[in-house]
């Protein structure tokens, strides 16, 4: 056994095993100054710290990062886990997100046959719709580079996986590499494919009446909107056409007399769809993390979603066979706001659970910075 000559005379007075005791707490005093000084750490100062550092040194502590990240003694690790663990498919072999297809006005407005042109990436008409689109969506902090695809029951990715900037806003916002890719295997599982046709049909691109095509946005974001949109025949028809089967009752160029007994038709067969699609999607963003921003109203019910979890004992497939099909979306959530007023305990397990994924959420972002601070970069 050998010393360095500075603890020589700690030796001799106190002996080797209490030097030895003595000089383990060297590195638990530096781990509990990073502790603190990443409690100090602003999201302002880490992500000063992160620009300053050339693309080496960004991958270097995101390869650091994610190496001890998963070592976190946290619920959501143990959920993360859970999911990723017992994938089916490599996520590699995922592929991007395509374009969504229109409706061909020569199958559904033969006597209107408008020729459909899509709009470029970020022209104005295209960004102003979709902030029409989006306005009652609340803006997440997760940017999320998979989405579930309710039409072939498959992932699609929606950005590169290995973007370090996304990958270092993400952590900072406190969600952990794959927060993002477990999410959407999650709402895959809770998918019974009910819904599959018609949430197909409003997959189609929104368009309008002169014929350009808003790319990324589909006759789904259009009608869950509530906005006021331009509806074409050849988009209406051809839900009509595609869902019901019904081709003669009404022909393009649709008569004023009949459009909005047209529209209130495929309204109906909307509603039913965007019932489970989004209980689905608001149970899987709730499923990780302790307060997502739900859309279409589930804020409202979001401490009650994690009581469904709690009560599922956090496995998708036990809570897939629970939830309600279109027709019984009403009842099932009356019945949890009865069930959860009248029962505590039930109650209080769900506001366990957010707020222990709320504390492991900061247990994430306070890894990223304590890693800023032992590379020396902040």
């Amino acid at each position: 056994m050998s010393f360095r000559p500075a603890t020589l005379l700690l030796v001799a007075l106190c002996g080797a095993r209490e030097v030895l005791s003595f000089q383990a707490t060297a590195p638990e005093a530096s781990a509990k100054q990073e502790r603190d000084q990443a409690d100090r750490t602003t999201d302002e100062q880490a992500l000063k710290a992160w620009q300053a550092l050339d693309e080496d040194q960004k991958l270097e502590v995101m390869e650091w990062f994610r190496a001890e990240v998963v070592y976190l003694p946290t619920f959501q690790n143990q959920l993360l886990a859970h999911i990723l663990d017992n994938q089916t498919e490599d996520p590699g072999f995922w592929p991007a997100a395509e374009a969504a297809p229109w409706f061909d006005p020569r199958t559904h407005a033969p006597l209107q046959p408008i020729p459909r042109k899509p709009l470029k990436a970020g022209s104005r008409a295209l960004e102003k719709k979709r902030a029409e689109f989006f306005f009652r969506v609340p803006k997440r902090r997760l940017a999320s580079g998979w989405v579930y695809d309710y039409v072939t029951g498959e992932l699609r990715r929606s950005a590169p996986a290995n973007d370090i900037e996304r990958l270092f806003a993400n952590a900072l916002a406190g969600f952990a590499p794959n927060h993002d890719l477990a999410e959407a295997l999650v709402e895959q599982q809770l998918d019974r494919a009910e819904e599959r046709p018609c949430l197909t049909a409003f997959a189609h691109a929104y368009t309008d009446r002169s014929g350009r095509v808003y790319s990324g946005l589909t006759l789904y974001d259009a009608w869950a909107s509530g906005a006021n949109m331009e509806m074409p025949d050849i988009d209406t028809l051809g839900i009509l056409h595609t869902l019901t089967g019904d081709w003669k009752t009404y022909k393009a160029p649709v008569p004023g007399r009949l459009q909005r007994e047209l529209y209130d038709r495929v309204a109906d067969l909307f509603l039913p769809a965007q019932r489970y699609r989004g209980l689905r999607h608001a149970l899987a963003m709730t499923y990780l993390c302790g307060r997502p921003k739900l859309r279409d109203g589930y804020s409202a019910n979001l401490d009650r979603l994690h009581s469904l979890w709690e009560r599922a004992a956090s496995t998708p497939s036990t809570l897939r066979e629970s939830l309600p099909d279109a027709k019984g979306w009403q009842k099932f959530l009356e019945d949890l706001v009865e069930e959860v007023a009248g029962d505590a305990k039930f109650a209080e397990q769900g506001l366990n659970r957010r707020d222990t994924l709320l504390r492991d959420g900061l247990w994430v972002r306070k890894k990223l910075i304590e890693t800023l601070i032992a590379s020396g970069h902040l």
